[in-house]
C-alpha cells in the first residue's frame, strides 16, 4: 500500500478541522486516535458540562453549529456535531489506534500502531501532524493515599456522590464545577484550595453561586489548605498560613488539580520542547518542528498549560497553514478573532 501523504495524530475538534482542509487541498490525509472522535470531552466532561465559547467559535471544517436554544453548547451535543463532521466531510478516521512507534525511512515515517486488543499494524506517511491536546494525565498531588479507589479524578456523573462525604481539591473551573454538581446531588461537599477564595477566573455563572454557598455553611470551603494525606476514610489537611493540620472524614475524594501534557509522542518523533510548559518547538508561520516531515496543531503546540491560551477557537488556522506548508506556498495571513473574556 503506498503511503498516505499526512498521518494526523489526534481525532479532536482540530485534528478533524486540519484533515478537512488538507483533504479540500488536495492532500490524502488519515486521522487516528488511541480514543475515540473528541475523547477528551468524552472522558473529562462530566454530563451535560457546557463550553466557555460560544457555538460559532468552536465549529470546524466549514459546518455551522445550531443551536436551537441559542446557549453554549453541551459536550454530549459537541460529540454528536463531531460525528457528523466526520461523516459529512468523509474523513478517513480510524479510532482506538494507539501509535507505539515511529521510523523515518527515506522521507517517509513509518509509524506503528496497535489496537486495545492487541493487533499491530503500520501506518506509512510523509507528513504527520501532532493534534493530540494537552490533558492526557491528570496532574498528582505527590502525597501518600492519593492512589486509593475512592479518589477520583474526573467527576463522571455526579449521581454516584448522593449522600456521601465529598472532599474537592482545587478552586478553578473543573474543582467548582464539581463541587456544585456534587452539592445539587445532596453530597456533603468540602472545599480545599491553596488559594484564599475561589479563583477569580471561574466560569461567571459557576463563581457567585459556589461563593453564596461556601458563604451560607451549604458547601465547606476550606481554602489556603492542601492535603497532605489520604486514608481510607481520612484526608489530612494542612493549613498554608499557619502550618497547622486537621482531619475530615471522606468517603470520596475528588482531585481537580489540572491535567499535564503527555510528551511521549513529541519524544517519539523527536520534536524536542522547551520551557517550563515542556511546549514543542515549532515555525509558528508554519507549524513545523524541527523533526523532518512533522508538523503541530491544536492545543499540541502549548504543552501543559498553566493558564490555557491554545484551544480550539484559536486553532483555526493552523489547517490552512500547514496545508500551505505541505504545497510550498506562502502561509496565510493570521486570523484576527475578537478574543471574548471569558473564552
Amino acid at each position: 500500500m503506498p503511503p498516505h501523504e499526512v498521518l494526523i495524530i489526534g481525532a479532536g475538534p482540530i485534528g478533524l478541522e486540519v484533515a478537512w482542509h488538507l483533504q479540500a487541498a488536495g492532500h490524502d490525509a488519515v486521522v487516528v486516535d488511541a480514543g475515540a472522535v473528541g475523547q477528551t470531552i468524552l472522558s473529562h466532561f462530566p454530563p451535560a458540562t457546557r463550553f466557555f465559547s460560544s457555538p460559532e467559535r468552536i465549529a470546524v471544517a466549514g459546518i455551522d453549529l445550531p443551536v436551537p436554544t441559542q446557549e453554549k453548547v453541551t459536550g454530549e451535543e459537541y460529540l454528536a456535531y463531531l460525528r457528523s463532521v466526520v461523516r459529512t466531510r468523509q474523513l478517513q478516521v480510524r479510532t482506538f489506534v494507539r501509535v507505539v512507534s515511529a521510523v523515518r525511512d527515506h522521507r517517509v515515517w513509518r509509524v506503528g500502531v496497535q489496537t486495545p486488543a492487541g493487533t499491530e499494524s503500520t501506518i506509512e506517511a510523509t507528513h504527520v501532524v501532532l493534534a493530540f491536546g494537552g490533558t492526557q494525565r491528570p496532574r498528582p498531588l505527590g502525597i501518600p493515599g492519593e492512589d486509593l479507589p475512592h479518589v477520583h479524578t474526573n467527576l463522571g456523573d455526579p449521581h454516584r456522590f448522593f449522600q456521601r462525604r465529598v472532599l474537592v481539591v482545587g478552586g478553578k473551573n473543573s474543582a467548582i464545577e464539581s463541587a456544585l454538581r456534587c452539592w445539587r446531588v445532596h453530597a456533603s461537599v468540602t472545599i480545599s484550595y491553596r488559594g484564599p477564595a475561589i479563583h477569580e477566573r471561574v466560569k461567571y455563572w459557576l463563581r457567585p453561586e459556589v461563593q453564596a454557598l461556601v458563604e451560607e455553611g451549604e458547601i465547606e470551603g476550606r481554602f489556603r489548605t492542601i492535603p497532605i494525606e489520604i486514608t481510607p476514610d481520612e484526608v489530612v489537611l494542612q493549613c498554608l498560613d499557619e502550618g497547622s493540620e486537621s482531619r475530615i472524614p471522606v468517603d470520596d475524594v475528588i482531585l481537580q488539580i489540572g491535567f499535564e501534557q503527555n510528551d511521549h509522542l513529541f519524544r517519539l518523533f523527536g520534536v524536542p520542547t522547551q520551557g517550563s510548559q515542556a511546549a514543542p518547538v515549532f515555525d509558528a508561520a508554519t507549524l513545523s518542528t524541527p523533526a523532518p516531515g512533522v508538523f503541530v496543531a491544536g492545543t499540541a503546540v502549548a504543552g501543559t498549560q498553566e493558564r490555557f491560551k491554545a484551544y480550539i477557537e484559536t486553532s483555526h488556522d493552523h489547517g490552512p497553514r500547514i496545508a500551505a506548508a505541505i504545497a510550498g506556498a506562502a502561509p496565510p495571513p493570521p486570523l484576527e478573532a475578537r478574543v471574548l473574556p471569558e473564552s
